[in-house]
């Protein structure tokens, strides 16, 4: 997602919409009462005396639609609700219902009365994913390459060929891959010096995995995933850019953070010490008192609830983040927002004890 241009005094957000991540962060951020602009088509009657009766045509034009729900699934994204803004030379648009189908690609303009400042975060966040620092280690039987990478451009710290020897010789290989891996580990060790980016160890075949449990010993609070391409080396890297692998990676970094952190709370809440709490009514206690540390609310439970709901959640983030708390919305489809799901969408890691 490319945030073209960000106006929160006038409350409305640009947006090129470029991967399909994407239209799941909309789909989280576009609420019910948002005015939605965006290149669409309409199907309108044609008048006039020459016209056949139910003769129409469908004609392309920018709409303003004011959203009464949003859809996500197989058919992408879908915005229903009303026009409020139409070009003026066609009558009859003003006030009727339409549907905007959001593809990839397309940009929008979003207009909130009040942008909630987890929701800019969110957009920030996807916004500057692909920007982000990952080490990429790219090996196979024959070669390897280490890169940093950041966006689309490639850093490459290493490049390295090899001739193991073959599984029938394994004292041999396994002394030949332990020489091999240790190369690669202390170049990666050099790369991770002067960043904290995570790494993705990219490669066909076995020798990748291999790689990752000889490395994940030896690199302790570094955030580790394996990922196939075709081939190892610079080009097993380039493929691992193209295919968009690091928006995966990205992505499922998110996800390990967020099963990190349910975990945590999970671990507090079966403890003795009383420092976690869940369901609205306790959390908005809690963070009345300021003993909110860790927020965490599933983004379905912010995009189910009914308007009152919903404002009285997001003043709890805003009341969180106002005493120093930290916010973390979690991804409904997957295991660690179910868990939170299943004790009401909203809970919290406290940093200290409450009486109430």
């Amino acid at each position: 997602m490319k945030i073209l241009s960000l106006d929160l005094k006038h409350g409305f957000v640009r947006l090129l919409v470029e991967t399909p991540d994407d239209l799941w962060y909309l789909y989280n951020v576009i609420s019910p009462g948002d005015v939605v602009y965006a290149r669409t088509s309409r199907e309108l009657k044609s008048r006039g005396e020459a016209a056949r009766p139910g003769q129409s045509r469908r004609v392309s034009m920018t709409l303003g639609v004011k959203v009464k729900n949003v859809e996500f699934g197989g058919r992408g994204l879908r915005i229903l609700g009303v026009v409020v803004e139409a070009p003026e030379r066609y009558d009859g648009i003003l006030g009727s219902h339409h549907t905007l189908n959001i593809p990839l690609n397309s940009v929008l303009r979003l207009v909130k009365e009040e942008w909630p400042r987890y929701q800019v975060e969110r957009l920030r966040r996807a916004s500057e994913g692909e920007s982000k620092p990952v080490v990429i280690v790219a090996l196979d039987d024959e070669e390897a390459c280490v890169a940093l990478v950041g966006g689309f451009k490639v850093d490459v710290k290493l490049e390295l060929r090899v001739r193991l020897p073959g599984k029938r010789e394994p004292e041999k290989r396994g002394e030949a891959l332990k020489k091999y891996f240790s190369e690669l580990l202390h170049a990666l060790q050099e790369v991770l010096r002067g960043t904290k980016a995570p790494v993705a160890v990219v490669g066909p075949g076995f020798v990748k995995e291999e790689f990752l449990r000889y490395a994940a010993g030896r690199l302790k609070g570094v955030s580790l995933q394996v990922f196939t391409v075709s081939s190892g080396g610079l080009s097993g890297v380039k493929e691992a850019v193209r295919s968009g692998i690091l928006l995966r990676f990205a992505r499922e970094s998110r996800l390990l953070e967020e099963a990190k952190l349910v975990e945590e709370f999970l671990a507090e809440l079966s403890s003795d010490r009383e420092m976690a709490t869940y369901g609205l009514e306790a959390v908005e206690k809690a963070a009345r008192y300021g003993a909110v540390e860790r927020l965490l609310v599933v983004d379905r439970l912010l995009r189910e609830a009914e308007i009152e709901e919903r404002r009285r959640i997001e003043e709890v983030i805003r009341l969180v983040e106002s005493k120093g708390g930290k916010v973390t919305i979690l991804a409904g489809e997957h295991e660690g927002g179910e868990k939170i799901m299943g004790l009401g969408g909203i809970a919290a890691i406290l940093r200290f004890k409450t009486d109430y």
